[in-house]
C-alpha cells in the first residue's frame, strides 16, 4: 500500500471511529435526559447507596479504612476522588461513565480489527454503541461500566503487545487487569490465561521474557491492595474478603435457582450481609473472633459440605447457571433493566441490540473463528469468564463484561455470512441458519420466572429517599399486586402512606404486615404508631409492647408508649 492508499484508509477509519462514538455518546445522552424523573438516578439503594457512602467516606479523609476489603475497592475510590474534587455531583459522574462507555465502543472497534479486520471491527464498535444493556448501565452508580471498560481495555493493549512486543505496553496491560481485578475480582485468574498467551505470542519472535512485564504490572497493583488489607484489616487478602460468601450464596441448599439467594440469616442488603455472615460464621464456629479471610474460608467449606449433602441439587443448579448466562433474561439485582424499560426509558424500549439478538451471531462467530484458528485470546476469556461466574450465582450485569468479545465475534460472523450469500454458498447458509435457531432456541428460552416485585419496592425506597410519598405509595401497590407476601412491601407502604396523610391505607398495610410477619419488630412498631395516630391507644400500646418484646433497642417504640401513658393519666 503507497502512501497516498494509507493516507485514504486513515481518514476512512477515523470517520469510521467517529461514526461509533457519535452514536454512542448520543444514545448514552438521550437515555441520561429519560431519567430525568427518576429517583434511582440521585437517590439509589443497595450497592449504589454502599458505593455512595463509601465514596463520601473517602471524600472525607477516611482514604484507607480500617478493615480488609469487603466490596471491590476501585469504583467507591475513583467516586471518591470525584467528591473531593468536585463535590458529590451525580449527574457529571453519570456524563463522565457515559464518556468511558463511549470510548468503549472504540476499545472493541479496535479489538475487532486487530482480530478479524477493519469490517468485523466496525460492526463491532457499532454494535456497542447501540446495545442497550450497555446504556442502561453506563447511567447507573454500579462498577459495572468500569468492568467493561478495564476488561476491554486490557485485551486491546494485550493485542497491541503482542504485535508491537513494546515492553511499555506489555506493562500497561498488566497494570489494568491488575486494576480491573479490584473492579470484579474474579479477573484475578484470568492472569492464568492472558499471561500464557502473550508468552507464546512474544515467543513466536524470541522476546518472550518481555511478557514478565505484563506480570509486574499486574503484581503492582494487586501487592498495593494486598499489603494494604495487611496493614489496616491485620489479614493478608489479595483483593477482597466475600468469595466464600458469595460462593455460599450461589450454592447453599436452598438456592434452587442459580441467582443471588442468601441465606436465611442474611439481610439482602450490602449493608448488613458482611455482618451478617461473619456473626453467623462465629456462632457457628463457637470462636469469639474470625478474620475477614477466616470467614471467606469457613464459607467455603460450608459450601463443599452442602454440595456433598445434595450432589444432585448442585449439579442441576450449575447446569441452570450454565444457560442463564446465555440467556435473553436480563435477572436483575440492584436495578432493573424492565422496570426502566417499562417506567422511564423509551429508548430502551426501542428495537436496539440486546443479548437475545447479538448472542446466536456471537456463537455462529466463535465457531467460525475456531475453525480457522483465530480469535483465540478473546475464547479462552469468555470461556474462563463464563465458568467462573458460573460457579458462583448469575445476574445479568455479571455477563455484561464479556459483550464486548461476544459483538466482535458476532461482527466476524455476520462478515463471513455476507460473504457466502454474496458467493452463494446455500450449503454454508443453510449450516450457519441452523446453529443460529438452535442458539436462538436457547437464549430464548423460558429458564427462569422473575417478577418486578423488590424492582418497584426498591423504586418506592428511591421515592421515600427523594421525598416523593405519593410516587412511593404507587410504587409500593405495584411490588404487591406482584408478590404480597414480604412484610417489608407493606412496611414501607404503611410508612409512605402515612406521610401522605392516608392513615386508614397506613393502618391496613401496617396490620396486613404484622399478619405476614408476626415477629418482625418494625411491623408492630409502625401499627403501634399508626394506631396511637388513630387514637386507638390501647391497641396501640399492646402493639409498641410487642415491637419491645421483639427488639427491645426500639427507641421509638419507648417514646410513643410514654406519650400514650401521658394521655391515660391526662384523662
Amino acid at each position: 500500500m503507497n502512501e497516498p492508499e494509507k493516507q485514504n484508509t486513515l481518514i476512512k477509519e477515523r470517520w469510521l471511529l467517529l461514526l461509533i462514538f457519535l452514536a454512542a455518546i448520543t444514545l448514552r445522552l438521550i437515555y441520561l435526559s429519560e431519567l430525568k424523573d427518576s429517583p434511582l438516578l440521585y437517590y439509589p439503594g443497595l450497592d449504589p447507596a454502599a458505593y455512595d457512602l463509601w465514596a463520601r467516606r473517602i471524600a472525607a479523609g477516611d482514604w484507607l479504612g480500617r478493615e480488609v476489603f469487603y466490596q471491590s475497592p476501585l469504583y467507591p475510590y475513583l467516586l471518591g476522588i470525584f467528591y473531593a474534587l468536585f463535590g458529590r455531583h451525580l449527574f457529571w459522574v453519570y456524563i463522565l461513565q457515559i464518556l468511558a462507555g463511549s470510548i468503549d465502543c472504540l476499545l472493541i472497534y479496535g479489538i475487532g480489527k486487530r482480530v478479524f479486520g477493519t469490517r468485523a471491527g466496525f460492526l463491532a464498535g457499532l454494535f456497542a454503541a447501540v446495545y442497550k444493556p450497555f446504556i442502561f448501565y453506563d447511567v447507573a452508580l454500579l462498577k459495572t461500566f468500569l468492568e467493561v471498560f478495564l476488561i476491554d481495555l486490557c485485551i486491546y493493549l494485550l493485542l497491541r503487545a503482542g504485535d508491537r512486543k513494546k515492553p511499555a505496553t506489555i506493562f500497561l496491560a498488566g497494570l489494568i487487569l491488575g486494576l480491573g481485578s479490584l473492579a470484579r475480582d474474579n479477573f484475578l485468574i484470568l492472569v492464568f490465561w492472558f499471561y500464557p498467551w502473550l508468552w507464546y505470542q512474544l515467543n513466536k519472535s524470541r522476546c518472550a521474557a518481555r511478557s514478565s512485564w505484563f506480570l509486574a504490572g499486574f503484581a503492582l497493583i494487586i501487592g498495593i491492595s494486598g499489603i494494604r488489607n495487611r496493614v489496616v484489616g491485620k489479614d493478608f487478602v489479595l483483593t477482597t474478603s466475600q468469595a466464600g460468601q458469595n460462593l455460599y450464596i450461589g450454592n447453599h441448599l436452598k438456592n434452587l435457582t442459580g441467582t443471588y439467594t442468601p441465606p436465611d440469616f442474611v439481610t439482602a442488603n450490602p449493608s448488613f450481609e458482611q455482618t451478617d455472615f461473619r456473626n453467623e460464621a462465629i456462632r457457628r464456629t463457637g470462636l469469639k473472633q474470625l478474620t475477614p479471610s477466616q470467614v471467606s474460608n469457613f464459607w467455603i467449606a460450608r459450601t463443599f459440605q452442602e454440595i456433598r449433602l445434595d450432589p444432585k441439587l448442585f449439579l442441576e443448579r450449575l447446569l441452570l447457571k450454565l444457560g442463564l448466562f446465555w440467556n435473553r433474561k436480563e435477572i436483575a439485582d440492584n436495578v432493573s433493566y424492565y422496570l426502566t424499560q417499562i417506567e422511564f426509558s423509551f429508548l430502551l424500549r426501542m428495537p436496539l441490540l440486546d443479548f437475545g439478538l447479538i448472542m446466536p451471531f456471537s456463537i455462529l462467530g466463535m465457531i467460525l473463528a475456531l475453525r480457522k484458528k483465530r480469535g483465540i485470546l478473546l475464547f479462552g476469556y469468555v470461556l474462563i469468564y463464563w465458568l467462573s461466574v458460573s460457579l458462583f450465582f448469575i445476574f445479568a450485569r455479571y455477563r455484561l463484561a464479556v459483550i464486548g468479545p461476544l459483538l466482535v465475534y458476532a461482527g466476524f460472523s455476520l462478515e463471513i455470512l455476507s460473504g457466502w450469500v454474496k458467493g452463494k454458498n446455500w450449503k454454508k447458509i443453510a449450516a450457519a441458519m441452523i446453529l443460529l435457531a438452535t442458539a436462538a432456541g436457547l437464549t430464548l428460552s423460558p429458564l427462569i420466572v422473575e417478577t418486578l416485585d423488590y424492582a418497584y419496592y426498591n423504586l418506592g425506597n428511591s421515592y421515600a429517599r427523594a421525598g416523593k410519598f405519593p410516587q412511593a405509595v404507587s410504587a409500593y401497590r405495584k411490588a404487591l399486586l406482584y408478590n404480597p407476601a414480604p412484610a417489608e412491601f407493606w412496611i414501607n407502604l404503611g410508612i409512605a402512606a402515612s406521610r401522605v396523610g392516608d392513615l386508614d391505607q397506613s393502618l391496613n398495610a401496617f396490620a396486613e404486615a404484622v399478619v405476614r410477619d408476626p415477629d418482625n419488630a418494625n411491623g408492630h412498631l409502625g401499627f403501634g404508631i399508626a394506631l396511637y395516630q388513630a387514637r386507638y391507644f390501647s391497641a396501640a400500646e399492646k402493639e409498641l409492647e410487642r415491637a419491645l418484646t421483639i427488639n427491645p433497642n426500639l427507641s421509638q417504640a419507648r417514646v410513643y408508649l410514654e406519650l400514650i401513658q401521658s394521655k391515660q393519666k391526662g384523662g
